[in-house]
């Protein structure tokens, strides 16, 4: 098993003697306070999704991607995690934990995105018997054994094509001991220069008596609210629109994206949902009108 930590300065080359058993990896952040929240990433690839929940606040202790070249980069841009270069299949939750000196249930934070190949639409082959998409069943593994306080799955909107699949994926992590809910975001929508739809599942455990909540969009489209023909602009709308709380099992069948207010939305709720948006912006429309005329007295 190849588990690399590289405590050199950035760029330079890495010492391959340092390789070991994550059983036995020491990591070099004795150090740094325990105030600070745990991270494992998994499917690490080249260490973006990392990098983000590190820019996050989290102590990423350890990550597990089977692509040399990918584990390379890895290793050399985030100095302090514990690299395990193997297939995930022959690990075990036990040895990374061991290998992020964490114990069961210690945990704070899971994340990673397993290969997207089996249901990208640029794949005219897609499909859950895929052997990359089989994939999905060790995250789930892997949160059953390490059991995190919360947990994050991402990966493409073609995803949803597989309905079925997705709501036993959701009531499996259920079934574990999780709060789980679904949601499509969009990178666009939270200042990320290009369209970039994933899907992000997220998990709570039940003791934490939580359910996940997803960022409020923070950019919109300026030349969309300039052509509403509406009361509000659409910018308005999406804030007061999104499902904070993302979507539970039972409601995936129902979702579609709103290409007006950019966001995703059930087509049980939209109606009811936006009749409630609209009140809410009126009512906020009136107050501050008669707070600013009572100014004026």
């Amino acid at each position: 098993m190849d588990v690399y930590r590289d405590n050199s300065r950035k760029g330079a080359a890495v010492n391959n003697d340092e390789m070991r058993d994550p059983d036995q990896a020491v990591l070099p952040f004795l150090e740094e306070p325990k105030t600070k929240k745990t991270a494992i990433d998994l499917f690490a690839g080249c260490g973006g999704f990392s990098e983000g929940v590190s820019q996050a606040g989290f102590d990423v202790r350890a990550a597990v991607e089977f692509d040399p070249g990918a584990a390379q980069t890895y290793k050399r841009n985030h100095h302090g995690t514990a690299m395990i270069q193997k297939d995930i299949r022959g690990l075990t939750g036990a040895q990374l934990l061991r290998a992020a000196r964490l114990g069961p249930g210690e945990l704070d934070f899971l994340f990673g995105g397993p290969p997207c190949q089996g249901f990208t639409t640029v794949n005219v082959n897609r499909g859950i018997d895929d052997p990359r998409s089989k994939l999905m069943h060790e995250f789930i593994r892997m949160t059953k054994e390490i059991m995190p306080k919360i947990f994050m799955i991402e990966n493409v909107p073609g995803l949803l094509s597989f309905k079925d699949f997705v709501f036993l994926l959701m009531k499996t992590l259920e079934d574990i001991g999780y709060t789980v809910r679904l949601l499509m975001l969009d990178c666009v929508s939270y200042g990320v220069p290009q369209h970039r739809k994933r899907i992000l599942i997220q998990g709570h455990r039940l003791d934490l008596k939580s359910i996940p909540s997803y960022p409020a969009p923070t950019h919109f489209d300026p030349d969309i609210d300039k052509k509403f023909k509406g009361k509000f602009p659409p910018s308005s709308l999406a804030t007061k629109c999104f499902a904070y709380n993302g979507f539970a099992k039972e409601e995936i069948r129902d979702l579609f994206w709103n290409n007006v207010l950019w966001i995703q939305m059930s087509k049980k709720t939209a109606g009811d949902v936006f009749e409630r948006a609209t009140n809410m912006l009126l009512f906020e429309t009136i107050k501050n009108h008669v707070k600013k005329s009572s100014h004026n007295l």
